[in-house]
């Protein structure tokens, strides 16, 4: 079932992260500019390598991160991915794999670079990039600095 209105898209996006402290108006702007995707279970939706051309925020079903043959994270609704691509501008760090039917909005890169005009957004970015960081290190049993 596609969501093409993008009023009926905000819920969805309400509680990802990365858009909290948007305004209603803001946040609908994102609903508009975002493209509504569907892929099967066992899709590779991003391979390791590729260059990164958008920023997928999970609407529904789960995916796995893969670093070569290690699940790295397991992401849900209100998760994304492919940001670091699209910040740094190198290929995509981690496969991500479809574990059961995914229903995903994403955004182009420009729209992402757009976004990031907003402090809002970059503040959201900084603070999921800080959080992963954290985690990495706690995976490894290192204290985060």
């Amino acid at each position: 079932m596609a969501i093409l209105n993008p009023v009926t898209r905000l819920p969805l996006l309400r509680p990802v992260p990365l858009f909290r402290g948007f305004s209603k108006s803001a946040l609908l702007q994102v609903a508009r500019k975002s493209v509504e995707e569907t892929h099967p279970s066992g899709s590779v939706l991003i391979r390791e390598g590729e260059e990164g051309g958008c920023l997928g925020i999970i609407i529904s079903g789960t995916v796995e991160v893969h670093k070569g043959d290690r699940v790295v994270a397991e992401l849900t609704a209100g998760d994304f991915f492919g940001e670091l691509s699209l910040i740094d501008g190198e290929p995509r760090s981690a496969d991500v794999v479809a574990i059961d039917n995914v229903t995903l909005l994403t955004l182009s890169a420009a729209e992402f670079d757009a976004l990031l005009s907003d402090p809002y957004f970059s503040r959201a970015v900084i603070s999921s990039l800080a959080k992963r960081f954290r985690e990495l290190l706690e995976n490894r049993g290192m204290p985060a600095p």
